[in-house]
């Protein structure tokens, strides 16, 4: 439950912000950073519960996820500064919240945490592709 209220407001902050016309580069940035510390928590939480089971390969499966979601958002911040614009590949945050909650509610969180894995260090490869075709672009 408090993954599912912690994800409707992570997910409705940035719109209700737009909507009462409240937006500011400033609170982009702090909005940006707290979702990196919610996602990190959300996982630190599954670190420490597969850690108490001794379930090491989960452990292990959970700590390339959280490499995985902060290299999602670390490459587009990152590419930001060389290229006007890095919002590719599939795994943003939204997804990945999605794809917890769908993981807790039907206790398939191995599976969902194989999912995040691939598809986020997929989408960090895309997102290095992409800066480096357009930084050539924008070079040549």
């Amino acid at each position: 439950m408090t993954i599912f209220l912690a994800a409707i407001f992570d997910l409705t902050d940035g719109p209700v912000a737009r909507l009462t016309q409240r937006v500011t580069p400033f609170g982009g940035f702090l909005d940006s950073v707290l979702d990196r510390y919610s996602d990190l928590i959300l996982l630190i939480g599954l670190l420490i519960y597969y850690g108490r089971i001794n379930r090491f390969w989960y452990v292990m499966l959970v700590a390339v996820a959280m490499i995985g979601s902060v290299m999602t958002s670390y490459s587009r911040a990152r590419a930001e500064n060389l290229i006007p614009s890095c919002k590719v590949g599939f795994l943003e945050r939204p997804e990945r919240i999605v794809l917890i909650l769908i993981g807790a509610l039907f206790d398939r969180m191995a599976p969902v945490l194989w999912v995040i894995v691939v598809l986020s260090n997929i989408t960090v490869i895309h997102r290095v592709l992409h800066t480096y075709q357009e930084s050539r672009r924008l070079a040549g």
